[in-house]
């Protein structure tokens, strides 16, 4: 990605904990959210084939992934 927001690279380092955190999160608009959030860091921090982006973008808030970017779709 050419561009990460800042609030992002910040994340990455807790991107283990967030994953731990998620799993034990009661259904809710907010895991929802932090299903995106993972989406994204997933891109960078997951291991070659694990598919952890998708994993978590289809576990996330529906909507409109062309309004992601092109960066995140491709």
């Amino acid at each position: 990605m050419t561009s990460v927001p800042k609030p992002l690279k910040f994340l990455r380092p807790h991107y283990a904990t967030l994953k731990s955190y998620y799993e034990t999160m009661p259904d809710s608009e907010l895991k929802k959210l932090l299903a995106d959030i993972l989406s994204v860091l997933a891109l960078t921090m997951s291991a070659e084939g694990d598919r952890e982006s998708l994993k978590y973008r289809l576990l996330g808030s529906e909507g409109d992934i062309g309004s992601w970017g092109h960066e995140y779709v491709r």
